[in-house]
């Protein structure tokens, strides 16, 4: 493998890092919410160009992860916006973008053993979300986020199911960093807004979409 060939790879996971750093420091000391727009955007351009690096889309597993990294930049970009029909719009794009790595995991192979083990995860969460998040919503937003909390715990299920099936680990680890990083954003959007919700729940969520984009070349 040439030097061109690392380089290209790690531009992508530099450019997603470092715009990163540059949002979580912006969002600490409040500078502006222009430089949060462009940070966020151009962490999101680079997981997606960390995709095409790796050649993620040339395989079925990889159009699925593909559609879903494209779904979930449109909804870090809509998701700038406090108003409430533009975080439900992108909410909505990110409902899609786990279906879509769900139809990534589902193209490996399944284990009904694990997938059906994965409830040991997916039952607490989804007490967390009803017992903590529902109660701060109403209307459209209550349909949309427990049809979202169905969405990450079928991504869970089919992610565990998949690795049951390979015996790979890798996307499991994303999967299961992305439902995480979702809990911090529930919190800071409905609960209680801090820098610890945005420092966990940013730095969780571009570390799983790196991992979905890099992942046909790591064989863990």
């Amino acid at each position: 493998r040439s030097k061109q060939w690392y380089q290209r790879r790690v531009r992508g996971v530099y450019v997603t890092l470092t715009s990163l750093s540059l949002l979580l420091l912006n969002e600490f000391y409040g500078y502006s919410k222009y430089v949060k727009s462009i940070t966020k955007t151009v962490a999101s351009l680079g997981f997606l160009y960390l995709a095409l690096s790796c050649a993620l889309v040339n395989s079925e597993q990889g159009n699925y992860l593909f559609i879903g990294l494209i779904l979930s930049a449109i909804g870090d970009v809509l998701l700038l916006s406090l108003q409430p029909i533009y975080f439900q719009i992108g909410a909505f794009f990110f409902l899609l973008a786990h279906l879509m790595y769900c139809g990534a995991f589902i193209t490996i192979g399944i284990s009904i053993k694990w997938f059906f083990m994965s409830a040991v995860v997916i039952g607490p969460a989804a007490f967390i979300v009803h017992r903590y998040i529902l109660p701060y919503t109403s209307g459209l937003m209550r349909k949309l986020v427990i049809t979202y909390t169905i969405a990450i715990s079928w991504m869970i299920a089919f992610a565990s199911g998949s690795y049951g099936y390979s015996g790979k680990a890798w996307l499991l680890g994303a999967a299961f960093l992305f439902y995480i990083s979702d809990l911090f954003v529930a919190r800071q959007r409905f609960i209680k807004r801090c820098f610890l919700n945005s420092l966990c729940g940013l730095t969780l969520y571009y570390t799983a979409q790196l991992m979905f984009a890099i992942s046909p070349n790591i064989d863990l």
